[in-house]
Formats: structure tokens, C-alpha cells, sequence
């Protein structure tokens, strides 16, 4: 048997309450230590933040507290020299790439949609951000895409060869479960002050996640379904480009009714989903969508758009609908909560599908992949 190889992860979301990529981050890197103790891994976190939020310990792990405390100083100068002192025999970098390594890397393809939708994004946001994709996709030993659609339209656009590039899912992890539903109600009634029946929205508040097309559908939905006591939590944070949600709120008329409760932890999250009623994440353009397996996976019926990877990822398993059209996802959310069968339905096939998809599947893939970029 060969040496132990020693790994370098350059991790650049963790820690910042960045959703889907710090999730990834957190649960990629908890995973593969989890799996593998034989080889040395090496992270490389932009400040202490970073280093606190992955909460473990290990003989065969190193943080990396990269200095200055300015992302763009220091990933040109303490990162490189990192790499170098460390002698790791591969980097990933999980989310961008670095703009100078001395070691090949492996890089992580999460979202298209700062291409193809650019109108979602500040400029000032899309543009470092395009740049450091392309850098990556280009420069990469082995690219991992997070979802088929993704890799599909990378060889597109750019040319990038098929057998440069590997599709490892997203997953959910081992504390996404249901939690029995006297119980969830009470964590969410005690700890939120929400009550029964709700429809829950995980994510980021912002543009692509089409939060002003779901507050219209959910005041449509409710006016037709007669249930005044139904609410809309909304669990995540706004960034930009959250522009006209308060607008929103206030020309539906459901300023009561709509719960915002910012940023969660994950461990927050089981209960959460456990206790709605439906899942509802009809977003714009997603690379992959964490929490609809998340939400599957806690045993709520989804429902989830017909663009973008979300098909790919539902797998069967959600009730899909046009993002684009309010009337639609609004039809979709009665159709759900009226039709006891068709929720149980999606519970069902919710399950199976969530348990084809889980973040130490993705570890084990990610791990292959290390070993196929060095030739192993």
C-alpha cells in the first residue's frame, strides 16, 4: 500500500451564513474526515470563523487561518505559500478558485446561473465570481459538478471536455429526519412562536430564490383554500438583490402572516421541516438545491420548479411547477394541501429519493475523485 497522501481543501464560505455553499463546505469536509482517516488533510479557512463552524478535531486534520483578514490579499499571497509549506499532493477548491496555486487542484462546480441569468446578480458580485468559475473549470485537473444539468451546460458553453468533468451530488445529512409530528410542533410553536399549519421556504432571501412569486402564490393559494390561520415561514437570511419583498407582503395583504426568521443553523432545521405542511422552494435557476433534499429527507412533501437541475434532483419525488408563473406555483400549493394522497405520495417517494443522496455518499465520491486526479 502506497503512502498516505495529504489533501488540501480550500474552503471560502464557511463560516459567512452563506447557505447552500457554506453547507456544502461544512457537511463535505465533516464527511470526509468522518470516512477517512488514513490520509492528511489540510484546510485552508479565510479567517477563525471559518475554522470554528467545522467543530472537529482530528490527528489527520490541520486548519489554516489564511492572513491578512482580506480575502483578496490573502488568497494571493498566504494561500500559495500555504499550499507550498504544506506540500499537500492535491488541493479542491469547493466553491472558487484559487487565482494562484502552485499545486494542482480539483474544483467544484456548483451554479450556473450567474451565466445564464445574470440579471440575478450585482455586477460587482457576478463578475469576480465568473471569473473565478471560469478559472477553475479551466485550470482544474478534475471538475465536480454538483448535478448532470450542470456539467451538461459547462461541455456547452465553454467546450470543457466531459471526461474533465464528474457528477457528484449534493446530499443531506444524518440529523435530517423526520421528527415525530407532536414534537416538531412543539420545538416550532416554543422556540418560533409559529403554529400549525405553515408552508416553509429555505434559502436565501434573494432574486433567484423568487421569494416575491411565492409570497403572491401563498396569499393566492391561502384566499382559496380558506384557511386564514396558514402562514408562510421564511427561514433564511437577505442578501442582495432581496429588492421589492417587502413590497410584495405589504400589496398581498398577508403582513401577518408571512414569518421571516433569518439565518438557521442546521441542526435548527429538521424540526422546522418536519412540522410544515409543504415544502416550497420554486426557485429560478438552481445548480442542484440542498434543501429539497433536506426537506425530503425530514418526510414533508416538495414542491420545486420544472427548470434548472430541480428536476434533476427531485428525481420524480416533488411536485414540480412553472416558477415563472405566481398562478401556477399557487395551484401547485392547493392541489398539495387539498389531496391528503398526493402528499402522502410525495412523502414516500421523498424518502427513497433522499436516501439515494446523502453527504457521505458525496464524501465517498469526492474521495474517488481525489484518487483519480492523482493517477491512483
Amino acid at each position: 500500500m502506497g503512502r498516505a497522501m495529504r489533501f488540501g481543501i480550500f474552503v471560502s464560505t464557511a463560516g459567512r451564513q452563506s447557505a447552500g455553499p457554506e453547507t456544502y463546505e461544512t457537511c463535505l469536509v465533516r464527511e470526509m474526515l468522518a470516512l477517512d482517516r488514513e490520509n492528511e488533510y489540510h484546510v485552508f479557512c479565510l479567517n477563525e470563523a471559518a475554522r470554528r463552524s467545522f467543530g472537529i478535531e482530528q490527528d489527520n486534520l490541520a486548519y489554516h487561518v489564511l492572513w491578512p483578514d482580506n480575502r483578496w490579499v490573502s488568497t494571493l499571497t498566504s494561500l500559495p505559500l500555504g499550499i507550498r509549506r504544506t506540500g499537500v499532493d492535491l488541493l479542491h477548491a469547493t466553491v472558487v478558485a484559487p487565482p494562484v496555486s502552485p499545486q494542482e487542484y480539483v474544483f467544484t462546480m456548483h451554479c450556473f446561473s450567474s451565466f445564464v441569468r445574470p440579471e440575478l446578480y450585482p455586477a460587482r458580485i457576478r463578475v469576480p465570481l465568473n471569473s473565478l468559475i471560469l478559472r477553475g473549470l479551466r485550470r482544474s485537473r478534475l471538475s465536480l459538478c454538483v448535478s448532470g444539468v450542470v456539467r451538461d451546460l459547462v461541455a456547452e458553453r465553454w467546450g470543457i471536455p466531459v471526461e474533465k468533468m464528474r457528477v457528484v451530488h449534493n446530499g443531506a445529512g444524518a440529523e435530517f429526519r423526520p421528527v415525530p409530528d407532536e414534537e416538531a410542533r412543539a420545538t416550532v410553536r416554543e422556540r418560533y412562536g409559529i403554529r400549525d399549519p405553515y408552508l416553509l421556504f429555505v434559502g436565501q432571501l434573494k432574486a433567484r430564490k423568487n421569494v416575491i412569486r411565492i409570497v403572491e402564490a401563498f396569499a393566492r393559494a391561502r384566499a382559496e383554500l380558506g384557511l386564514p390561520e396558514l402562514k408562510l415561514v421564511l427561514a433564511g437570511r437577505r442578501i442582495w438583490s432581496a429588492e421589492g419583498i417587502d413590497e410584495a407582503i405589504a400589496a398581498q395583504g398577508v403582513r401577518d402572516h408571512v414569518v421571516e426568521l433569518g439565518h438557521l443553523a442546521l441542526a435548527d432545521l429538521p424540526a422546522l421541516y418536519s412540522a410544515a405542511r409543504l415544502f416550497v422552494f420554486p426557485s429560478l435557476w438552481e445548480g442542484f438545491g440542498i434543501p429539497v433534499i433536506e426537506a425530503m429527507a425530514c418526510g414533508v412533501p416538495v414542491l420545486t420548479s420544472n427548470v434548472s437541475a430541480l428536476p434533476e434532483v427531485a428525481g420524480g419525488a416533488a411536485l414540480l411547477v412553472d416558477p415563472h408563473r405566481s398562478d401556477d406555483i399557487a395551484e401547485g400549493i392547493v392541489r398539495a394541501l387539498r389531496d391528503g394522497d398526493l402528499r402522502e405520495e410525495l412523502r414516500r417517494k421523498g424518502f427513497e429519493r433522499a436516501s439515494q443522496m446523502t453527504w457521505r455518499e458525496t464524501a465517498r465520491n469526492t474521495l474517488a475523485a481525489y484518487h483519480e486526479a492523482l493517477g491512483l
